[in-house]
């Protein structure tokens, strides 16, 4: 079985700038609303814990190897809050896209925060 490894890598203030009041709504199109509470600290939405699910997201979404398609944000879910190991969950345009690349097994992800940057890696094999 082929590997795959999808990279991501989200400057915080990406994240910073989504936090802004009117760009709430874009957020809330990428990020489910338990993703949004899994980044919420103190009471503040965490521009590091936006930024590493963003990036989560994207490097799964390259594992697909697709071109000319939009990432479907909320049908890649990521799950766990902070301090434990994010799950991988597809569904509706993300599942479909995986089953379309031959990816039938479980998606991996590693997420380091470091500066002003947040990195993902997610990996899978195909059939």
């Amino acid at each position: 079985m082929p590997l795959r490894i999808g990279v991501d890598l989200v400057p915080l203030s990406r994240a910073q700038a989504l936090l802004e009041p009117g760009n709430r709504v874009i957020l809330t199109r990428m990020l489910r609303g338990n993703e949004i509470s899994d980044c919420t600290r103190d009471g503040r939405l965490d521009p590091s814990s936006v930024a590493a699910r963003l990036a989560v997201k994207e490097a799964v979404f390259k594992l697909f190897h697709c071109r000319d398609t939009i990432v479907p944000w909320r049908s890649i879910h990521i799950e766990g809050p902070p301090g434990m190991w994010p799950v991988v969950y597809l569904d509706g345009a993300a599942a479909k896209l995986a089953r379309a690349a031959g990816i039938w097994s479980e998606i991996s992800v590693s997420i380091t925060h470091d500066g002003a940057y947040a990195v993902a890696v997610a990996a899978t094999t195909t059939e």
